[in-house]
């Protein structure tokens, strides 16, 4: 593996981060905050160097970019990142701490939506810019990743997401990134302008609807009011959220051969179909639970379930409502949404739609084999057969994220909070939707705010965990690997 062209790449990426600090510095600017303005602009720089020096002292490098070098790529992106986007977050003083900083800015671009910064509703509209920016990008980054590295490299099973778009065959591994990157760069900003447009089409004020449009189609959950969606009191711009949350949620590839004349795709694809059904019984489950349990929220409010069972099943984690509130029955309904998360190739979190079918699949095909063993059943996604080492992946992943899961909640419990807590924050974590945490807090709005600095260490692992895939962290772990 060469170092220098995954550091080259990585250069690209940072240089991505600069220029969009440069976004809230004109905000800044405009809203005649000097200061913020400064510590925005100052920070672009400086990153800006940096990318600058490495892309000119490595230029040309990035074509010899390889397979192993890509994994490495995907664990730099959401580690390494992180510590320059953290800087303007601390020098804002919007946190006191450069760990607060840094985990504000982990959450931010793996599309978690945990904050630790208060009273929303009074920060600076920089801070507020960069938070929903940091997601946006950070949701770029993922569905990059997923559909020109982990899915060309078959981990997980996710060579078997819908691939109608072009991914570069015949080229290097970085001509593969670059031209799904276009692709995917091109659907992905048309789908925020729309639903930009939307949030203020019914109502909701401009700046806030610029940023929330770019943390719905990243499904990040980023909000700039305590009270999240619900604190527009606007059942309009919750079905418009809701839309473009279950968009996000899809595989991005979908809605680019849609845009190519292809509808077809939502049709075909298999993980389309997964999606809704996850949807229908997520709401149907959460709509039942809270009429048993005589929830005031839930009873007769089927837009009050629909909302917050979709955001916590795309791992969004925008709310209404009072969800610290909830039942404890409706709490965990909201966390097994959430770790199945939405579908591959999305921004979503969770262990993938797609996962959840073919487990299912092989646990009705293994019982068919007992009722007929003469008979040859074969397991298929869609169209395609699924081979075994495929099945077998999606196995690891997710004996991965049970392990992780588990893990990380014995950790958590023994810093402080209590089970019912311990394992929300863990599950929150590792699907990426951070928000979630605050159905077993009394706090809805930032119960990660009172927590301990090494309670969100651990959530901050969790989150790289999650959004990287464990299976890749496996793989760079094992010595195989690094000697292959």
């Amino acid at each position: 593996m060469k170092a220098d062209a995954v550091i080259c790449v990585f250069g690209w990426l940072l240089a991505g981060v600069s220029l969009a600090m440069f976004i809230p510095a004109l905000g800044a600017m405009v809203a005649n905050d000097m200061e913020d303005m400064a510590v925005f602009f100052n920070s672009g720089a400086i990153s800006g160097f940096f990318a600058g020096a490495i892309i000119i002292s490595l230029r040309g490098k990035e074509a010899e970019l390889t397979k192993r070098g890509g994994l490495l790529l995907i664990v730099l992106t959401w580690t390494v990142l992180p510590l320059f986007a953290a800087v303007p977050i601390y020098f804002s003083g919007a946190v006191f701490t450069p760990l607060n900083a840094l985990f504000e800015a982990v959450s931010g671009f793996t599309t978690s939506g945990a904050t630790v910064i208060r009273h929303l509703d009074h920060q600076p509209a920089a801070i507020l810019l960069w938070r929903a920016l940091m997601q946006w990008l950070g949701g770029l980054y993922t569905i990059i990743a997923a559909s020109g590295i982990l899915a060309t490299l078959g981990i997980g099973g996710l060579q078997l997401q819908y691939a109608a778009m072009p991914h570069g065959d015949g080229q290097t591994l970085f001509g593969r990134l670059a031209q799904v990157a276009r692709a995917l760069l091109s659907i992905y900003s048309a789908l925020t302008v729309m639903c930009f447009l939307a949030l203020w089409g019914a109502g909701m004020p401009i700046f806030d609807a610029f940023c929330h449009a770019l943390s719905t189609v990243s499904t990040g959950g980023f909000s700039t009011r305590d009270g999240s969606i619900g604190a527009f009191h606007s059942t309009s711009i919750e079905a418009v959220a809701a839309v473009f949350m279950i968009l996000g949620a899809m595989n991005m590839a979908l809605h680019w051969a849609a845009a190519h004349g292809r509808w077809t795709g939502y049709r075909v694809d298999p993980e389309a179909r997964y999606l809704g059904i996850a949807i229908l019984i997520t709401v149907s489950a959460v709509l039942a639970a809270s009429q048993l349990e005589n929830y005031p929220a839930g009873v007769n409010n089927l837009h009050w379930a629909l909302f917050n069972g979709v955001s916590f099943l795309t791992t969004t984690g925008f709310w209404t409502g009072n969800i610290a509130g909830a039942p404890l029955i409706v709490g965990l309904l909201f966390v097994v949404a959430l770790l199945v998360g939405g579908a591959t190739g999305s921004t979503s979190g969770g262990f993938k739609e797609m996962r959840v079918g073919l487990v299912m699949k092989q646990g009705w095909l293994e019982l068919a084999r007992l009722i007929a063993p003469n008979e040859v059943l074969r397991l298929r996604y869609g169209e395609a057969g699924v081979k075994d080492a495929q099945i077998a992946a999606v196995w690891v992943v997710f004996i991965g994220l049970i392990f992780v899961l588990a893990l990380g909640t014995l950790l958590i419990s023994i810093t402080g909070p209590n089970l019912e807590q311990s394992f929300a924050l863990a599950a929150a974590a590792i699907s990426n939707s951070g928000p979630a945490a605050a159905l077993f807090f009394d706090n809805a709005g930032t119960p990660y705010a009172g927590l301990s600095e090494v309670t969100r260490a651990l959530a901050m692992i969790g989150m790289i965990f999650g959004r990287v895939e464990v299976l890749t962290v496996l793989t760079l772990l094992s010595p195989a690997f690094w000697r292959g």
